[in-house]
């Protein structure tokens, strides 16, 4: 059974805060020194102390604490023992925080403010728990201005607090579990929430996030678009799918697919990173491209490298046949070897013209010998500056520790020849044409060029350069922006098709205004340059012919028949045969007085040159092939260059080409002679 209270708690039980507080006023009570307090004071804690709303609390000059009924229930047990008295007695465990608070508030006369603060109580029942309070501490004032006392307003905020707890509690589940950034800002764009994948993503704390825009980590090219998205979002308009990119903190940007829904005044946002994946995107559509591009200069190749073998053919009849016209012609048919002449040099242009599509196609056969780039970069100096004329300048950058290459000298400087043809007809005005050779490592695959060691040769002009539309088809064979008649488009192809049949790569870099650069990668060569090894062989077209015997293979009439006429003039005995099946029946048939096989490479009834000539020397060991094409096979050219103990003379030859590779093939040594077999 509990007593009944008794004293001061039961004047409270019986009378209530606000009851003893006017009975104080006239005579001595529990409340000691109230009665001495002014009436202006007075009246004004009477009419504090009658809220209801809220709690209120009065310290007043001496610091006695009064308060209002809604207090009790709050405090508990513990009202009836501080009611009127100093604060240092009945707060005795707060008074070193509220002490100098209550001090700061009477000398300075400002208001304080404590949100959500944390208290542990113990409520009627001995019940203890966590309670939170919004408390606000104001001064009030006497009459003459002076600060009477300390009034303290408290709203218990401890649903709200543990509610809040309770969402952000159930939100980091939520984002914990989401794998996306996800955001909530208001429909100015201010970010009032975050995800902590957003820190993940881009190392910005919640603290450098919250409260402000994204604006300042935007990049500068998606600020405008952002914003639009925003208004629209302000104007409840959903968003499905947008794109921007943030900076992160270590200053690289990363690209988001955003999903925003409105929904009153927030905006809920969420985001995937879709950095790599939009890299990755690139990567591929690079890889495709390439693929496509690849693809069509290989069929380009193709259809090139077909048609020069037939045009060869033809070229092969009407140069062969001029030169044997001109030959026929006396000294006095002046008009008619002008005619003769005027057509020769047309065939040659076409021959010219064919050699390059064979280029281009990768199927011309090279004979490819260790060089020395330095000295044949030097070794083109005079011809290059007769070749372009004295409004260009010519400057040489050699590394002198440059690498050997190994490539056919004489089609590399056709195309540095090419090249710089090209880069004379970029400066119509005149300009400087630089040639460099640098060594180069490259450590990590770039593009189609894998880590290696490679020699750079770069041929860079101040012309007009190329727009992007331009470059893109820039090595296609027949493209040219030049007018017509000044240009054929297969100067660049050829130096492409050149270099990539030599093991390198190209590399085309060029704006408007500011010139071209191209880069000509070529491996390098672990070997050594013997003396005048890298200089381009010469052949000197003697006319000596001679009494052999030599066994004719081609399957063209009109090409056999030339060449059967050239020997035989040479003083050859020449046996013809139209197909390799002929060939070796009259192989067999001459019973080993065969000097010679001369055969096309490509030959009809499925049985090619080479095979001939292997079939030839198993019947005939030790017989000598000189081979003859349009358009070099893998019969006998693998990986650009000729098989090892080939000898092979190209179409269109001339009658000095043909007498002097016969003669150079029949006069070689015994011991050293090239066999096929």
């Amino acid at each position: 059974m509990t007593s009944a209270p008794t004293g001061t708690a039961a004047m409270i039980a019986a009378q209530g805060p606000l009851g003893i507080l006017t009975a104080a006023i006239d005579a001595p009570s529990p409340l000691g020194p109230v009665n001495s307090w002014s009436p202006a004071l007075i009246s004004t804690v009477r009419m504090m102390l009658s809220s209801r709303a809220e709690i209120v609390l009065f310290w007043g000059p001496d610091y006695c604490a009064l308060y209002n009924e809604a207090y009790a229930p709050t405090i508990g047990d513990k009202h009836p023992r501080v009611l009127g008295r100093p604060a240092r007695e009945g707060w005795a465990e707060l008074w070193d925080d509220l002490g100098p608070l209550l001090q700061s508030v009477r000398e300075t006369g400002e208001t304080f403010h404590a949100r959500d603060r944390p208290f542990y109580i113990e409520r009627d029942g001995g019940r203890g728990e966590d309670v939170f309070f919004d408390i606000s501490y104001s001064p009030v004032f006497e009459a003459d201005g002076s600060i009477g006392g300390v009034l303290c307003i408290v709203s218990e905020t401890t649903k709200r607090v543990l509610a809040e707890r309770a969402m952000l509690a159930d939100r980091n589940r939520l984002w914990a579990l989401a794998r996306d950034p996800f955001l909530i800002a208001d429909t100015a764009g201010i970010w009032i929430a975050a995800s902590p994948a957003w820190t993940d993503i881009l190392g910005w704390s919640e603290e450098e996030l919250i409260g402000r825009t994204s604006q300042w980590m935007e990049h500068p090219d998606d600020v405008s678009a952002t914003r639009d998205q925003i208004d629209g979002l302000a104007h409840g308009e959903p968003v499905l799918r947008f794109d921007n990119r943030f900076r992160a903190k270590d200053g690289s940007y990363r690209t988001f697919s955003w999903t925003a829904v409105p929904e009153g005044d927030l905006i809920y946002c969420v985001a995937r990173d879709v950095t790599d994946h939009r890299a990755d995107a690139r990567a591929l559509a690079e890889a495709e491209s390439a693929l496509r591009q690849a693809q069509k200069m290989e069929t380009l190749g193709q259809l090139t490298g077909g048609v020069a073998h037939d045009f060869n053919n033809l070229l092969q009849i009407v140069t062969g046949n001029l030169d044997l016209l001109q030959r026929a012609l006396s000294a006095d048919d002046t008009r008619l070897r002008r005619m003769a002449d005027r057509a020769m040099a047309g065939a040659e242009r076409a021959a010219v013209l064919t050699q390059r599509l064979l280029a281009f196609s990768r199927r011309q056969p090279l004979d490819p010998r260790p060089t020395d780039p330095a000295r044949l970069i030097t070794g083109m100096s005079d011809l290059l500056l007769r070749t372009l004329g004295e409004t260009i300048a010519v400057e040489t950058t050699v590394s002198p520790d440059a690498w050997t290459i190994e490539v056919d000298v004489n089609q590399m400087e056709n195309a540095l020849l090419n090249l710089a043809v090209n880069a004379r007809d970029a400066m119509p005005d005149g300009g400087r044409l630089t040639i460099a050779v640098d060594n180069l490592a490259i450590a990590a695959q770039d593009g189609d060029i894998a880590p290696g060691h490679y020699v750079a040769i770069t041929v860079a002009d101040t012309g007009e350069g190329m727009d992007a539309d331009t470059l893109a088809h820039a090595i296609e064979p027949f493209f040219t922006t030049k007018e017509v008649g000044r240009g054929t488009g297969l100067g660049l192809s050829m130096v492409y098709g050149f270099i990539k049949q030599s093991g390198g790569h190209v590399r085309v870099q060029s704006d408007p205004g500011h010139g071209t650069r191209i880069l000509l990668y070529l491996p390098r060569h672990h070997g050594y340059v013997a003396a005048n090894e890298d200089e381009a062989p010469g052949r000197a077209k003697t006319l000596t012919g001679g009494r052999e015997t030599i066994l004719l293979c081609e399957d063209d009439d009109n090409v056999r028949a030339y060449s059967v006429e050239v020997l035989r003039e040479l003083g050859y005995h020449v046996i013809p045969a139209i197909d390799g099946d002929a060939a070796l029946a009259a192989l067999k048939a001459a019973n080993g007085s065969i000097d010679l096989l001369f055969t096309d490479v490509v030959l009809p009834g499925g049985m090619t040159g080479a095979d001939l000539a292997g079939a030839a020397t198993q019947h005939q060991p030790g017989l000598r092939t000189l081979f003859t094409t349009g358009y070099a096979r893998d019969a006998i050219v693998h990986h650009g260059r000729l098989d090892a103990g080939v000898d092979l003379l190209t179409k269109p030859f001339s009658y000095g080409d043909l007498a002097a590779k016969i003669r150079e093939v029949l006069d070689r040594p015994e011991d050293v002679a090239q066999r096929t077999g």
